[in-house]
């Protein structure tokens, strides 16, 4: 699992915060960042399948009209729709640790199992 997520110092004068500042007021940041946290947990490889305005609403808090604040993050570029939910725009290329946490996890199981296997094999010829 996740225990962080990358914010580049460029995302304090990003065009794109401030559309959404924009859109849905003063708050905006908080509430894209508890999306950001809620997707690392959640959906690392950035991918909602299934979620819908209610889920997205619903991972930060969102007090308003769910749909309010799918379409801001869509038209200011945080969010891409798809087929069976929404893409969170670019997060691989931004959240590549968060991204391929599974897959890393995954590796370092592989390896300590190999390194068990590798000692029970020397105990073994030991007795």
């Amino acid at each position: 699992m996740n225990s962080d997520i990358r914010l580049a110092i460029a995302f304090k004068g990003h065009r794109k915060r401030k559309k959404l500042r924009k859109l849905i007021g003063d708050r905006a940041d908080s509430y894209l960042i508890d999306f950001w946290l809620t997707v690392a947990t959640d959906c690392p490889d950035g991918i909602l399948a299934g979620w819908s305005d209610d889920d997205v609403a619903y991972s930060c808090d969102w007090d308003g009209e769910p749909k309010e604040f799918t379409e801001a993050l869509v038209q200011s570029g945080w969010l891409d729709t798809a087929n069976d939910g929404f893409i969170v725009h670019d997060w691989e290329e931004h959240q590549g640790w968060a991204c391929h946490s599974k897959k890393r996890s995954e590796v370092a199981r592989n390896a300590a199992n190999k390194r068990w296997e590798s000692k029970r094999g020397i105990d073994n010829e030991d007795k």
